[in-house]
């Protein structure tokens, strides 16, 4: 499967940034720049942003008490980082990126269980091969074509989690695949389509 992982991220045009996103974009630099991104590095640099209190309390309250997602840095291609929320018992649905990603917990406690497809046709279905509930100073990353996932809050595990979610490029941009874990449901996400922000949602009948 060749995957797009979308251009390096430079020092260039990184004027105006607040200063913390501008030290991770440059960190990161280096190690998205490759075909084979050390997403080692990458973790660790995303860790260390969410760590910083002082400057995410005004995304956390910015982005206040909804089920949701704000751009911090959202460019039209390359690397961009977001803070995301979701509510009690709230679970995303099972998806993939065509790009890596790093998420860590700002505050909270967020699951992230990885997948695996298992048996092949109509009988295809995705199976857990990891799961991590994830800590502030914790991080899960993902690697096409090893990106199936779902990440969000399982009732009665801790507090729904902040968390900061960084990716190599616009997802929206690639055909991507999602899952209906209670139906076994597949479906190919073309560019353009987010996907189900819940696994509770209904997927569409097309």
């Amino acid at each position: 499967m060749s995957v797009d992982t979308g251009p390096a991220t430079t020092a260039d045009g990184l004027a105006g940034l607040d200063e913390p996103v501008r030290k991770l974009l440059e960190r990161i630099a280096g190690p998205a720049a490759t075909a084979d991104p050390d997403l080692t590095s990458i973790g660790a640099a995303v860790v260390d942003l969410a760590a910083d209190l002082d400057y995410l309390a005004q995304w956390v309250e910015r982005l206040g008490d909804v089920s949701g997602s704000l751009g911090i840095h959202a460019p039209a291609r390359g690397p961009r980082l977001m803070i995301v929320h979701r509510h009690e018992g709230q679970m995303g649905a099972v998806h993939d990126h065509a790009t890596w990603v790093a998420i860590a917990p700002i505050v909270g406690l967020e699951t992230h269980r990885r997948y695996r497809v298992v048996g092949d046709g109509p009988l295809a279905r995705p199976e857990v091969a990891e799961t991590l509930g994830l800590e502030p100073a914790q991080v899960a990353t993902l690697l096409p074509p090893d990106d199936l996932h779902d990440h969000g809050h399982l009732a009665g595990h801790g507090a729904p989690a902040y968390v900061l979610i960084m990716t190599g490029d616009d997802q929206t941009r690639f055909t991507r695949n999602e899952w209906d874990l209670t139906t076994g449901r597949h479906r190919i996400l073309q560019p353009g389509d987010p996907g189900r922000w819940l696994a509770s949602q209904p997927m569409p009948s097309a």
